[in-house]
């Protein structure tokens, strides 16, 4: 089942969370390539990631850059990062 709590404490504990005297709370991306049996495994994320406000999440193939820049923090795995490498190299 899907973890809020779980997903809560990542972001806490590596400093993406906001802290309590923050003026804002901080917004964060994660942007996993979502494939294959991967796809089904993250489902569980995607909906832990629903009920922590600023948090949200979007497939790194449908990644958008104005989305993305308008985060504070930006969580990918190594998959994503080379999809994304690989549309945004210049020709």
């Amino acid at each position: 089942s899907h973890r809020t709590g779980d997903l809560n404490r990542v972001l806490q504990v590596n400093g993406w969370a906001p802290l309590p005297s923050a003026r804002r709370d901080a917004s964060i991306m994660l942007l996993p390539l979502m494939s294959g049996d991967l796809a089904a495994n993250l489902r569980n994320m995607e909906i832990a990631s629903r009920n922590i406000s600023g948090v949200s999440m979007m497939n790194a193939a449908d990644a958008e850059v104005y989305e993305i820049l308008r985060h504070d923090y930006l969580i990918m795995d190594r998959n994503a990062l080379d999809l994304l490498q690989s549309i945004l190299k210049p020709m």
